[in-house]
């Protein structure tokens, strides 16, 4: 018989008309757009046999990247492998780099609509906040830096929707000093 190529597919959740895309050992292979439920499906065939490492980042409305999530996998022959039940880390950004402390800091990105988002800050012990992201996907979190030392800071978030949880999100740092000096974000 001939050769028949192996297919990848990968199913899951982004965030709402989101880009999300597909590396193959580390190079850009393909993206799609997630839907307006911020589903997506995306894969390749023609895949040879062999050891692969596959990974996947959602970018959100403003631009910001999830963190990646890696699968390795190994192909064989005339495979098709369905990888199911992703859910992408939310984005994840803050309004100040350093924050006086006593005043708020806002944590904010985007994940899917209507999930329970679990902010962390992590310091001497850890803080958590819950929010709700809205019907783009987009939370936003009120931090009160009162409980927090002075010094490095840094907070990441998660989602939850019914029975799924995704990843961490990247983490993002800040300061806790005298002053508030706003964040700057570069893509």
């Amino acid at each position: 018989g001939g050769y028949v190529q192996a297919t990848v597919n990968f199913f899951g959740r982004a965030y709402p008309m989101s880009k999300v895309t597909l590396l193959k050992d580390g190079q850009l292979a393909i993206s799609t757009v997630a839907g307006p439920d911020a589903k997506f499906q995306i894969g390749l065939n023609n895949l040879s046999s062999g050891s692969y490492l596959f990974s996947v980042y959602g970018e959100d409305k403003d631009g910001m990247r999830s963190s990646l999530l890696t699968f390795p996998v190994s192909v064989t022959q005339g495979a098709i492998i369905n990888i199911t039940g992703i859910f992408l880390a939310p984005t994840i950004s803050i309004d100040k780099s350093e924050v006086k402390r006593g005043d708020n800091i806002a944590i904010f990105g985007q994940s899917a609509a209507l999930s329970e988002i679990t902010v962390m800050v992590n310091s001497e012990e850890d803080y958590f906040g819950k929010a709700e992201s809205d019907g783009n996907g987009v939370y936003l979190y009120n931090f009160d830096t009162v409980p927090l030392e002075y010094g490095e800071h840094s907070a990441k978030s998660k989602a939850a929707i019914a029975n799924e949880i995704s990843s961490f999100s990247k983490s993002v740092a800040f300061k806790v000093g005298d002053v508030n000096v706003p964040y700057i974000y570069k893509k």
